[in-house]
């Protein structure tokens, strides 16, 4: 369980059906109708993947040239390479 530190408070609104719902099964379940909808969305959502699995990742440092001092640059080259 996430311990409160990393948690965000969220207020959302619910028809009372679904309410009476997910109070049933959390009842049934011993648990908050909060900790039963943070199961469900857990269930339903992928996690992102690690941004160094991202194609663009690669990207990152394309420009680390020591010799342009930090100077903006053309970013078509960085990304198309140099096309002159």
């Amino acid at each position: 369980m996430v311990g409160l530190m990393g948690m965000r408070r969220f207020q959302i609104l619910l028809d009372e059906e679904l309410d009476d719902a997910l109070e049933r099964q959390a009842a049934r379940e011993s648990v908050s109708k909060a900790e039963l909808l943070r199961r469900y969305a857990r269930e339903r959502l992928q996690r992102l993947p690690p941004v160094e699995d991202d194609p663009l990742w690669q990207l990152v440092g394309a420009d680390d040239d020591p010799g342009d001092a930090g100077k903006p640059v053309d970013i078509d080259a960085v990304v198309y390479g140099d096309r002159h």
